[in-house]
């Protein structure tokens, strides 16, 4: 089973990187498929992703990857070396692909630089070669190559390459210089209790980022004076991912990047680097395992990011690169997919899939701990029962999330799930839930989910019952409101969820929205089938209902014109008959991929 793992992971990340071959140029820079130009770090992670395939991958390819390896560290390097040279491009149009943004990312090099120098000697590099990258690297000047300096999570990744310098006697800086460093991240950042880096906005996903280089930093034989701390930092961080990872795989939506493939690349490098710690030095087997089921659930996902005869994407769906659908203005291929790479290339080399992976069984997703419930600043939770995962947010970021159920997964190797969606023109956002009409017919909606919200702390109750009740101030043009969700997990029958949703006092006629995922770039499409009381989606052999209590009197689908991090979204509006300020439904999955 450790061999599947393994040969599984590997064939990931040979078919990932060999899929931009066709884009690296005679001087080792990494041209992005989309816009024909270097993007950000794509070049530096693509490098270290093709010295690990040198190293572990097939033999065959092994003098191929060794070359672009050694070519693009050279082209790398030189670029993060001389600050002198412009920024490439970071950001693009996506209507009319101009280049809107040229910042100086350097900061995010030196992981991969060093990691790459690292193994040179390893997969045969000429000596010679290896001396002259040796010397380049231990002339560069981190004050002027790079553009933040703690507490900011950029200066987390080329901190963990400085260590890396460290350790191979090629930096300037002393253990009592990183030390200092180091503590800038501990006193604003990071709660150890939380295993929380807080970086403006609070992303899920750059807490994984963060956490992730400086644990690294740990596991690569740090023994400073904040060793104890980042120790913490390693159990309390791990337990907060193993809580936020979502039963597909993913992780719970919280402000910008979370659906990002590198996302699920750190996770994969995260889990399986604190595998390794909590089955050794940190001394703790059920931790242990709980991470290596949490891998193995990352690893997974990242291997449907393949696009068929396509670069590897570099978001949750499989669209082509040029739809930009699902991605920030300052994601592309080039950069993005071959950052969550070379993620997976650290899971293998931090002993992914190896025999002593399976010494114990991974745990079931049943095992995960049942509610996770945070407080200020964070307003989140989490519920997990079996295949299903739910998350609340109680404090949406503006532009990027929603009030309520943003996340609701079903399992691994599923893709019908329901999160935040955006209009394709416009700021328009919804997630599943309640829109009120003023009276009876096709009114126009006020979308509760999309309201700002006083920040709610969610709470729980029994049978894994999550609660968020808040308020909505009044506008100009909308009265204030009390905005209550129940989401109670089904213990028996239909895997799901039951949902009531409420308005109290709200002198309206209820609307129920669904957003839904309706191409996400795989072969087929989701259709969407009325029923008397909702609607049943349907992806290959994929199932999911909406089942409303008391009656709907009319059902219209819209099917494009909305999009989210699984692709180009259609959304489903039922209006229900009114008034009424309280609405119950359930969404259930009714059948399962072959396999899962």
């Amino acid at each position: 089973m450790a061999h599947d793992r393994y040969d599984a992971a590997l064939q990931t990340l040979t078919t990932g990187v060999d899929s931009f071959s066709g884009h690296l140029q005679d001087s080792g820079e990494l041209h992005d498929p989309c816009y024909g130009e270097p993007t950000q770090y794509g070049t530096a992670y693509h490098a270290y992703g093709n010295a690990v395939l040198a190293l572990l991958g097939p033999s065959q390819l092994r003098s191929d990857h060794r070359d672009r390896a050694i070519r693009g560290i050279a082209a790398a390097l030189a670029h993060t070396a001389d600050h002198a040279l412009p920024a490439v491009a970071s950001g693009f149009d996506r209507i009319t692909g101009s280049v809107t943004d040229r910042v100086n990312h350097r900061d995010f090099t030196w992981p991969p630089i060093l990691k790459t120098l690292r193994l040179l000697p390893r997969i045969r590099a000429e000596d010679d070669t290896v001396r002259t990258l040796r010397e380049q690297v231990a002339a560069v000047d981190v004050r002027k190559s790079f553009t933040f300096g703690p507490p900011h999570n950029w200066a987390a990744v080329w901190l963990h390459g400085e260590w890396i310098r460290y350790r191979e006697g090629l930096s300037p800086h002393t253990l009592g210089d990183l030390d200092r460093l180091l503590a800038v991240f501990f006193e604003e950042r990071i709660d150890l209790d939380l295993g929380f880096y807080a970086e403006p906005g609070l992303p899920n996903s750059y807490d994984l980022f963060a956490r992730g280089h400086l644990v690294a930093i740990l596991a690569d034989g740090y023994d400073g004076a904040h060793r104890p701390a980042l120790v913490r930092l390693l159990e309390t961080g791990l337990r907060r991912s193993l809580d936020i990872q979502l039963s597909d795989g993913s992780m719970a939506s919280a402000h910008r990047s979370t659906g990002q493939s590198w996302t699920v690349g750190q996770q994969a490098a995260f889990f399986s680097l604190a595998a390794g710690w909590f089955a050794g030095e940190g001394d703790d087997p059920e931790l242990a395992g709980a991470a290596r089921g949490a891998a193995d659930r990352a690893v997974r996902l990242l291997g449907t990011r393949q696009r068929p005869g396509g670069p590897f994407s570099a978001v949750d769906n499989l669209l082509p690169a040029s739809h930009r659908v699902g991605y920030e203005f300052y994601t592309a291929d080039a950069h993005y997919s071959s950052l969550a790479l070379a993620f997976l290339a650290d899971a293998l080399m931090d002993g992914y899939g190896a025999p002593a992976w399976t010494e114990q069984p991974a745990p079931a997703l049943e095992t995960r701990r049942a509610v996770r419930i945070e407080g200020a600043p964070l307003f989140r939770a989490v519920a997990h029962r079996g295949p299903v995962s739910v998350h609340l947010d109680g404090d949406p970021a503006d532009s990027y999330d929603t009030f309520g159920l943003a996340d609701l997964t079903f399992g691994p190797g599923r893709t019908l799930g329901f999160g935040v969606a955006k209009a394709s023109a416009g700021e328009g956002r919804a997630s599943i839930g309640l829109a009120l009409r003023p009276s009876t017919g096709r009114q126009p909606l006020e979308v509760l989910s999309a309201r700002p919200h006083t920040p709610s702390v969610p709470t729980s109750e029994p049978d894994r019952t999550l609660v968020l009740d808040s308020s909505i101030p009044a506008t100009d043009e909308l009265p204030a409101r009390r905005h209550r969700i129940s989401v109670t997990l089904l213990p028996d029958g239909p895997t799901g969820v039951a949902v009531e949703e409420s308005v109290p006092g709200a002198d309206a006629h209820p609307t129920l929205l669904i957003p839904y995922p309706a191409d996400t770039g795989a072969p087929d499409r989701t259709a969407v089938e009325r029923l008397p009381d909702g609607i049943r989606l349907r992806m290959a052999d994929e199932t999911v209902e909406v089942r409303v209590d008391g009656g709907i009197t009319d059902i219209i689908v819209i099917p494009a014109g909305w999009e989210g991090r699984r692709g180009l979204y259609g959304l489903a509006r039922l209006d229900l008959p009114g008034p009424a300020d309280t609405v119950h439904y359930r969404i259930t999955a009714t059948s399962s991929p072959a396999g899962t």
